[in-house]
């Protein structure tokens, strides 16, 4: 077969059709066919996690300077570094042993049960101040590096 023969003889894979969904968000980025949804999807869980974190540190600024002042805030980011020094390879160590969707619940999971029980020692007078401080660190290194992990696999 001469090189003329193999050029015709080329066959190109089917193109599935966009929705219209697919076809108004390809304008904003590269969206194939079927990936609409999972893109709307991936946008909600972006806008909530980043909503959460937002409002979570302007909490966590409040309870920290009130129950504690300048000092102790400084002294808690010191502990922050040294606590994230551990929870950080733990938490890859996790991720690598699961599969994408168990580890996204997982973590929800976990991060919203501990948000309930800051709720629950909050109203109960706890001073949970500095254990907040340095939760809200966690969560912002760990969730959100996780968002934009999973934002960026190509992989499904």
């Amino acid at each position: 077969m001469n090189a003329l023969q193999s050029l015709t003889t080329l066959r190109f894979p089917a193109v599935s059709p966009r929705s219209r969904l697919e076809s108004f968000l390809s304008h904003f980025a590269d969206v194939r066919a079927g990936e609409g949804v999972g893109v709307l999807l991936m946008a909600l869980n972006l806008f909530l996690l980043l909503d959460a974190y937002y409002l979570l540190k302007t909490v966590r600024e409040v309870l920290i300077l009130t129950q504690g002042g300048a000092e102790v805030k400084s002294y808690s980011s010191a502990g922050q570094a040294a606590l994230l020094l551990v929870l950080a390879p733990l938490s890859g160590a996790f991720a690598s042993r699961v599969n994408r969707v168990r580890l996204v619940t997982d973590v929800t999971l976990f991060f919203a049960s501990n948000l309930a029980l800051f709720i629950f020692f909050g109203m109960t007078g706890v001073r949970e101040g500095i254990a907040f401080f340095l939760w809200v660190g966690v969560f912002n290194v760990l969730v959100i590096a996780q968002l934009w992990a999973f934002a960026t696999d190509g992989s499904r």
